[in-house]
């Protein structure tokens, strides 16, 4: 492994994660943990504070992390970017990097074996450690499966470097194992001095570890069912499926995600953590762009960084100090942006708690009592979750914005929207608070509006009132709302399909709340069937019969939208080969007066979009074309296959080490 030898002789730079106070002053590392003496406490946490070198707003590689293949973006019917069909390359640095990285958490490791002094003094640094080991590692299993465990720090001759891969299972339980062992050291919380919060709690790590078990237990509960053996044989292809002595079950592996999941949201109900409720209907929006500078608040309910205890475990960025170095005014809503796709904007649940299409029958569609429907463009808006128009550009709205190329200029600092607030003004064309200035459907004025996605705005600060490239919002990495999705899930998942009220009045219903959406009960799904998209590999509408799994896998594809979670969500549940298959749907634009300002142009549509000319002959029915809709032209097709759900080993590092085999299918 042609990167793990040159880490051996030429260590990477390491830059120090920065916190809030005091810990954004400490002493920079220059050289990574080499360079450290290892003599006392202090410089083992120097060492440690060296390991918080997450990916940010940056990936790995130094690229735009909302560009990566880690964040859900795109046009395609899920909302990921991920079509399938690709090839194996020489190189690739989701395969190089974390190695880097592992290196770093093995030297302090070592150093703490032989360390003379007292241990105890070490606990932080050395549970630290541990965690980002675990991290790193599940990183790259998400990717690749199986992979060579660094449980030890590499020399040129080391037999690691030529071996075959461990399995996926012996890389669980060694993740996990790291993982326990950090519980038992890291501190609490809130016994985390102000001066060095951001650093990892025990409470990060109990929520880490529940994140990657309920990956684990889905995984080997619905991936062998897609009929495709991602092991391999470990001699011939693949890591093979060697099971450590007293692996978990899959049932072991839910009840201990449930309980790390339960044990964090105790600290929550004490007030250690709390989903961020700021900015009423906007809070969502307003979460991910919680910004200040000297002082100054950027939202307009002066609620700074200090009021965010959602966010158990973040990449934390300083105006002054530590910035990004991302356009975020520029680079999400146009470049990078995790963009909704069709399928997940209209999964988005209406105010009621039910899909805008619902039968009570399963074979009547009918429309939600609350669904506008589509005649206008923004009418599918109305009455909508929080999350949805906290993520979407709205073509009704102002995005308020310093240039006029974007929308209308900002004139109020912090301020998203002008009063009335939307979505509580019902559409009026003459109301100001909608962008009748920036002409919305003349197509030579730029102006935040979409027609085959949704766009996205979700990491979009507005009203911040800076340059370009200064916006320094912290970057989630693990949040509290996730910990709820994960008690639901398991808890659902444990139950055969079923879940209690009561359980889900304290996890999920809690998110529902702040997207003012009514809770989820086992009542106001019964006997309900959910009738909402049109599945063009079918052609036909899909009605499914609405069940408490499902719901729960919905709420975690709205809640979670854009933070790196979608593709591996649709893999271990099984089903990435079956969403991200057939043709890329566009939004609906039937009767609205955008149709008719850019008729038919392929560029920005897609092929073919609707010709009302052509409705009277019926030729979009008769094709199977779900008329009023932009589709995607063939080279846009969704080709991904079984082999998709692992990446290929890159060729370089399987030419050095011939006892590296290739994942099945590559």
């Amino acid at each position: 492994m042609k990167n793990i030898k040159s880490i051996i002789l030429i260590m990477t730079s390491a830059a120090i994660f920065t916190g809030c106070g005091d810990f954004l002053d400490k002493e920079p590392l220059s050289s990574g943990t080499e360079s450290i003496a290892f003599k006392t406490p202090e410089q083992f946490m120097q060492a440690a504070n060296a390991l918080y070198n997450l990916e940010g707003w940056k990936d790995y590689n130094g690229g735009s992390a909302m560009q990566s293949s880690r964040v859900d973006r795109g046009l395609d019917i899920s909302g990921l970017s991920s079509s399938g069909g690709g090839t194996t390359t020489e190189t690739d640095w989701r395969w190089d990097k974390p190695y880097s990285y592992i290196r770093n958490c093995n030297i302090l490791l070592e150093k703490a074996e032989t360390y003379a002094g007292d241990k105890s003094a070490l606990n932080g640094s050395i549970g630290t450690a541990r965690f980002f080991r675990a991290w790193q590692h599940f990183y790259l299993l998400q990717l690749f499966g199986g992979i060579p465990i660094a449980d030890h720090v590499f020399d040129v001759t080391d037999p690691v470097l030529f071996g075959a891969r461990n399995s996926r299972y012996e890389v669980i339980q060694f993740i996990v194992n790291d993982l326990r062992e950090a519980i038992q050291l890291l501190p609490q919380e809130k016994n985390i001095a102000d001066a060095d919060k951001g650093k990892v709690s025990v409470e990060a790590a109990k929520a880490f570890l529940a994140r990657v078990l309920l990956y684990e237990a889905t995984w080997e509960k619905y991936v062998p069912n897609i009929g495709y053996d991602l092991d391999g044989d470990g001699s011939g292809e693949g890591a093979g499926a060697t099971k450590p002595t007293n692996y978990p079950d899959i049932t072991a592996m839910l009840t201990e995600a449930k309980k790390m999941a339960s044990e964090v949201m105790d600290e929550a109900n004490a007030g250690t953590f709390a989903l961020w409720q700021e900015c009423d209907s906007l809070s969502y929006y307003y979460l991910f762009n919680i910004d200040e500078k000297g002082g100054n608040i950027s939202n307009y309910v002066n609620a700074g960084k200090s009021t965010n205890k959602e966010f158990i475990f973040s990449v934390k960025y300083d105006y002054d100090v530590k910035r990004p170095g991302i356009n975020l005014e520029h680079d999400i809503p146009c470049n990078y942006g995790a963009n909704i796709g069709v399928y997940l904007g209209e999964m988005f649940l209406c105010r009621n708690g039910l899909p805008i299409y619902i039968s009570h029958d399963g074979v009547t569609r009918e429309k939600n009592s609350q669904f506008l429907g589509f005649e206008h463009f923004s009418d599918e808006f109305r009455n909508r979750d929080y999350r949805f128009i906290s993520c979407a550009n709205l073509p009704d709205r102002v995005s308020w914005m310093s240039d006029l190329n974007y929308g209308i200029p900002n004139e109020t600092t912090g301020k998203p929207y002008p009063d009335p607030v939307y979505p509580e003004s019902p559409y009026n064309p003459n109301d100001p608070a909608f962008t009748t200035k920036a002409a919305i459907f003349n197509p030579t004025i730029k102006a935040p509006t979409t027609h085959d996605s949704y766009g996205g705005r979700k990491y979009m600060p507005e009203g911040a009132g800076r340059g370009s490239s200064t916006a320094s919002p912290d970057w989630p990495l693990i949040r509290l709302a996730e910990v709820y999705l994960i008690y639901a899930e398991a808890t659902v998942e444990l139950g055969n399909g079923q879940i209690s009220d009561e359980d889900l009045n304290k996890s999920i219903n809690l998110i529902r709340a702040r997207a003012g959406v009514a809770p989820l009960t086992n009542a106001l799904i019964a006997n309900l069937y959910d009738g909402g998209y049109w599945d063009h590999a079918q052609g036909k509408t899909i009605i499914k019969k609405m069940n408490m799994l499902d719901e729960i896998r919905r709420e975690r594809a709205c809640e979670l939208f854009g933070e790196g979670f979608r593709a591996n969500d649709l893999k271990r549940w099984g089903i990435a080969h079956i969403n991200l298959k057939g043709q890329k749907l566009g939004r609906y634009v039937y009767g609205t007066e955008y149709m008719t300002a850019v008729a038919n142009d392929a560029t920005y549509h897609g092929q073919p979009c609707l010709d009302e000319s052509m409705l009277q002959y019926g030729i979009y029915k008769e094709e199977g074309f779900d008329y009023g809709r932009s589709i995607a032209a063939l080279s846009g097709n969704l080709q991904f296959q079984p082999k998709d759900y692992l990446y290929p080993i890159p060729i370089g590092q399987i030419r050095l080490n011939k006892m590296l085999k290739q994942n099945p299918g590559w």
